[in-house]
């Protein structure tokens, strides 16, 4: 039987500024990043993307990927992924092939390369203890010490149950550019809440730049990742240029 490592790219539709994940960058839609990144993988075989959105599928068919029907309803992050890790199952057991490792994409984090994809996937093929790979960046001015939330009266108290004692080391969020995953944490989510399918053992990929782009203003940020990273710029020479102004009068040596 065939072992194959495919990518998943879940459209969400959660972003507030961008419904139907329509966002552009740099002239591209926003989901080609992720597509493109799995694309040129050295590992991903087969892209499939779950989406009900017509902007993230024209984008995926571009890149080959297999469009799947979400589930119904308002799923969260958890129901899609499942959602989609099943029926990518079921396909490849019609083709007598298994899923190895599953690189999960998200339609709105463009901020993905195909070297951060390898660098996931490859993890969890050379270390066979660990149960998931996930991007992540480090965020010192967001330290868990400092988060705040509001009481019953209305004021600021510290978010977490005690910030005392806690840890000085640099703390690291999840940028969700790509998640690779076992089958078996999917069959059987065991890690912490929220995040029960990474399993117990997760390594960080670690990288810089946005994650989710949820909101017009992000997208400044993610513009000058994407040309930090080497992304050309489609959107160059194609806004139209403004006319001449007129002369006034003829110039002196007119003739």
């Amino acid at each position: 039987m065939t072992s194959l490592v495919c990518a998943l790219l879940l459209d969400l539709d959660d972003a507030a500024d961008f419904p139907g994940n329509e966002g552009t960058a740099l002239g591209r839609a926003m989901p080609a990043y992720p597509l493109m990144a799995a694309r040129t993988s050295a590992h991903v075989r087969r892209i499939y993307a779950l989406t009900a959105s017509p902007a993230v599928k024209s984008a995926a068919l571009q890149y080959d990927a297999v469009i799947l029907d979400p589930p119904a309803g308002q799923p969260g992050l958890q129901a899609c992924l499942l959602h989609g890790y099943r029926q990518i199952v079921k396909e490849l057991a019609a083709e007598d092939a298994k899923l190895e490792v599953l690189a999960v994409l998200l339609a709105n984090a463009p901020a993905v390369t195909k070297d951060a994809v390898d660098s996931a996937v490859e993890a969890l093929l050379d270390r066979p203890e660990l149960d998931s790979a996930l991007t992540v960046a480090a965020e010192t001015r967001k330290a868990p010490a400092l988060a705040r939330r509001q009481d019953a009266k209305g004021l600021l108290v510290s978010f977490l149950p005690s910030a005392a004692g806690l840890p000085a080391e640099e703390p690291w969020y999840p940028t969700w550019s790509v998640t690779a995953l076992r089958p078996a944490c999917l069959e059987n989510p065991r890690g912490e809440p929220p995040l029960p399918w990474l399993g117990t053992k997760v390594l960080p990929v670690k990288q810089w730049g946005p994650g989710p782009i949820d909101y017009h203003w992000q997208l400044p940020a993610l513009e000058f990742w994407l040309r930090k990273n080497g992304v050309s710029d489609l959107s160059v020479g194609l806004e139209r240029q403004p006319l001449p102004k007129p002369q006034l009068s003829p110039k002196s040596d007119r003739r």
